[in-house]
């Protein structure tokens, strides 16, 4: 009888222990997945279905910048503006969970790549912006008019001149009756506007702080509060005209017709130094400010305000007569210490000075007076800057130039050209036909 129940008490054994080998052992998930950094363009979505292995009793989360929104095993993002997105994909069971980051940029419809300002062909068309996209190489012309269809850039006999980005939004700025236009970036639908203008010549607008801005015109310098938009009082230090501006720490550089530079405090706008003889400017090296003026460059440190000249070989121009001014014809490498700067013609105009044509661009390494001996770029034969000549691509480490096929700019051939910045050799050419006057490329 003993031995039946020891047989019994094996074979049960031999049972539960026969079990147990067949059944699967549980263990912490493990997900894995390609391509976990994506980037995406508003509109469009991304679908994510990463594998798990261990898919017994599973659950599952997706989390968008810590907020849950699904349980699913698979998820369709689908963001609903621009920006930087950490989606967070869970998958849990009873012996624990394991997660995948997926790091998704979403840009905006006008972001991945720049804008071209185009003046527009006077008493027809106003003017408009350009958008040329990275991703697909392609332009798409005046999309200010596509995204306000209903709206204008002033009369047909106002010229826009002139662009910034300033946290997020286009500021641009018509001349000659035109107005203060303030666009999302990112959408180009207009968000507020000042109708007129000093002397009904505004020329640039320059960000400060959140709600505070600069605008220069004919008629000086004038405050401008951005929330909500509104034209403040004129600034009393400054008198004459006021052109280009530059925001660097503490200091406001605005170029001025009558005085040169001037100095500002950004706190109270009052005068911390006059630089005679500049006029044109201005761009920012790594260690310097750059202006120019009576055949020279201007060198001014940031901190100390000194200022040291850098002959040049040619002339530099005032482009101050009646509603002539544009911004200036020089631009560097912020992060580096390069300055480029086009050699322009001029001619006498309704009180001062036009500034047309020319076909070189001379290059300026700090401290390397040889780095000026000789042009840097010469453009094709029978090809001649318009508007600001030229502007520096950081992201692409290159040079923008804009061009037409005539002197004084009666032509509808319009050309971009793109040349790398560090040796000078033209790589690419984008061209249309059309009255539209390409002035000034204005980059996110």
């Amino acid at each position: 009888m003993k031995q039946n129940k020891l047989a019994l008490l094996l074979l049960s054994s031999t049972l539960i222990f026969s079990c147990a080998k067949d059944e699967p052992q549980l263990s912490t998930p493990q997900i894995k997945a390609t391509g976990t950094s994506d980037t995406l363009l508003m509109g469009h979505s991304i679908a994510l279905h990463p594998h798990v292995t261990y898919e017994q009793g599973l659950t599952y989360a997706w989390r968008v910048n810590n907020v849950t929104k699904s349980t699913d095993s698979a998820f369709n993002f689908n963001p609903s503006d621009r920006g930087d997105y950490r989606v967070v994909f869970f998958a849990t069971n009873s012996v624990g969970t394991d997660s995948l980051v997926f790091n998704i940029k979403v840009n905006g419809k006008y972001e991945n790549g720049f804008l071209v300002l185009q003046e527009g062909q006077y008493g027809v068309a106003n003017g408009d912006f350009a958008y040329y996209s990275y991703d697909s190489s392609k332009v798409t012309m005046n999309i200010y008019k596509k995204e306000n269809p209903t709206l204008q850039l002033g009369p047909t006999d106002a010229t826009l001149q002139y662009a910034t980005i300033f946290n997020g939004d286009l500021y641009m700025v018509v001349k000659v009756g035109g107005p203060l236009v303030v666009v999302d970036a990112y959408t180009f639908k207009e968000k507020a506007r000042i109708p007129k203008l000093p002397a009904d010549i505004g020329h640039a607008f320059l960000g400060i702080s959140a709600n505070k801005g600069l605008l220069s015109s004919a008629d000086g310098l004038y405050q401008v509060q951005l929330n909500p938009l509104t034209l403040g009082t004129k600034i009393p230090a400054f008198s004459g005209a006021a052109g280009d501006m530059l925001l660097v720490g503490d200091k406001i550089y605005v170029m001025s017709e009558t005085e040169g530079i001037v100095i500002l405090s950004a706190t109270d706008y009052s005068v911390l130094k006059k630089i005679p003889k500049a006029t044109l400017g201005f761009a920012k090296t790594k260690d310097a400010i750059w202006a120019a003026g009576d055949s020279s460059l201007f060198r001014i440190s940031p901190n100390s305000m000194d200022v040291a000249r850098v002959p040049l070989s040619f002339g530099i121009t005032n482009p101050w007569a009646l509603w002539s001014w544009r911004s200036a014809s020089i631009t560097a490498n912020p992060n580096g210490n390069e300055v480029y700067i086009a050699q322009r013609k001029e001619a006498p105009g309704i009180g001062g000075t036009l500034e047309y044509s020319g076909n070189k661009i001379f290059r300026y390494k700090d401290g390397d007076l040889s780095s000026l001996s000789t042009p840097f770029i010469t453009l094709p034969p029978g090809q001649y800057f318009y508007g600001s000549a030229v502007r520096y691509n950081e992201r692409k480490q290159q040079l923008l130039v804009y061009t037409l096929a005539d002197e004084w700019g009666s032509s509808n051939d319009n050309k971009w050209q793109f040349y790398d910045a560090h040796a000078g050799t033209l790589l690419s050419t984008v061209q249309y036909t059309g009255y539209y006057f390409p002035a000034l490329s204005i980059y996110y």
